[in-house]
């Protein structure tokens, strides 16, 4: 048997399928994909304003993740991280059919009101920012996010036994986020929801009591 991956038919379907894509769904945040509509020489602007596309309102209804399907391109990453692959939760799956296919919550509901646990793989995984961070959603919002001032500093878990490897994403000496490797041999690039969100006391600064008028 001969493969051949890189054989005109093959190479007109990929830019196809990566131009269906650009015109439908926000890339925005999709580093992964930018390479390769130029490497495809994609013009998904040929189809026109009138294109549809699967723009709507980011889902916000919990202070550690958003949810913007507007960039989702339906690659179910984030259904396997919460399902058989990873965290076996089962929380999100993929409803509807064709162009109304979509990942949701069973039912529908708001994220609070599911299965969900909270561990955050589905944003690991996710190649697109249609899930992310809250805290990143708020910076990239308002301009402040900026990964050329970004470091990681590696660090261990201090909630159990585990050992599970930290990477904080830290820019202008505050922690933004905090990710796993992949290749990590204990965690697979997995967190639980303390690992992943429950940093921020780290930052928090205790208060001092306001002075007194009286002198």
């Amino acid at each position: 048997m001969v493969v051949r991956t890189r054989s005109e038919r093959v190479v007109h379907s990929r830019k196809m399928v990566l131009e269906f894509l650009a015109s439908s769904v926000d890339l925005s945040t999709a580093s992964g994909l930018a390479p390769l509509l130029t490497e495809y020489g994609c013009r998904p602007e040929r189809y026109g304003a009138a294109a549809a596309t699967v723009a709507q309102p980011a889902k916000i209804d919990n202070d550690l993740y958003v949810r913007d399907y507007s960039k989702c391109v339906l690659c179910y990453r984030c259904v396997e991280a919460c399902g058989v692959d990873h965290q076996n939760t089962f929380a999100i799956a993929v409803a509807g059919r064709g162009f109304s296919a979509r990942i949701s919550t069973e039912l529908d509901v708001p994220l609070p009101r599911s299965a969900c646990v909270y561990c955050g793989n589905c944003i690991a995984v996710c190649p697109t920012g249609a899930l992310m961070d809250r805290i990143e959603y708020d910076k990239r919002r308002d301009g402040s996010w900026d990964e050329t001032r970004q470091k990681q500093v590696t660090t261990i878990c201090g909630y159990c036994g585990v050992g599970c490897s930290l990477s904080l994403h830290v820019q202008d000496n505050q922690i933004l986020k905090v990710t796993s490797p992949f290749d990590h041999d204990v965690t697979l690039g997995n967190l639980c929801i303390k690992g992943r969100f429950a940093w921020r006391y780290v930052q928090e600064r205790p208060q001092t009591d306001p002075p007194d008028p009286r002198g």
